[in-house]
């Protein structure tokens, strides 16, 4: 979401996960096409400029949407398993609810 979404929508400054140190799953698959990424992750974004050039780079690349599909592989596989474990319920339903609304939230 950090990378996905506006600053208002999300109900924190955009990038934040960057001003935090944080590597998350964008910026890694962005290091494929942006190899320049590696120093700024090493040194967790402290660097001067370092935060804008990552979210930049990370916005031009595919990183978002191989983020994007691994969240959907996950929670199919989460769903999935869920529906081998437990006997269709409420609390099932409530689950697999609760599955789709990570990727679909928007704050």
């Amino acid at each position: 979401l950090d990378f996905a979404v506006d600053s208002p929508q999300l109900g924190n400054p955009a990038g934040a996960d960057l001003s935090l140190g944080l590597a998350t799953a964008p910026i890694l698959y962005a290091t494929r096409q942006y190899p320049e990424l590696r120093p700024l992750i090493d040194r967790r974004f402290k660097g001067p400029g370092d935060v804008t050039a990552a979210y930049d780079m990370v916005r031009q690349s595919d990183g978002i949407r191989l983020a994007r599909k691994l969240a959907h592989f996950h929670v199919e596989r989460a769903v999935d398993a869920l529906k081998r474990a437990t006997s269709p319920s409420l609390e099932q339903d409530a689950l697999i609810k609760l599955a789709d609304i990570v990727l679909t939230r928007s704050k």
